[in-house]
C-alpha cells in the first residue's frame, strides 16, 4: 500500500505541474533512450523501501549541497 502512496503522489505532482516539468517531458519524448533510461532510474527510487523516505531526501539533499548542485 506504501509503494501504491508513493506513486499516486508522483501522479497527482506531474499532472498538476507547471511548463518546465511537462517541456522536460516533451524533450525527453523525442530521446526515448534518454527516457527509458530516467524512468528507470526514477522507478528504482520510487519502488526501493528498504531505507526511510526521510532519509533518502536527507542524502539527496546532502550530495547536491556537496557538489554545488542548487536542486
Amino acid at each position: 500500500m506504501r509503494t501504491w502512496h508513493k506513486i499516486m503522489t508522483e501522479v497527482k505532482v506531474l499532472s498538476g505541474a507547471k511548463r518546465n516539468r511537462t517541456d522536460m517531458l516533451r524533450y525527453l519524448l523525442r530521446r526515448p533512450v534518454m527516457l527509458a533510461a530516467m524512468m528507470g532510474y526514477e522507478t528504482a527510487l520510487l519502488l526501493s523501501s528498504r531505507a526511510d523516505d526521510r532519509l533518502k531526501l536527507l542524502a539527496q539533499l546532502k550530495t547536491s549541497a556537496l557538489i554545488g548542485c542548487p536542486f
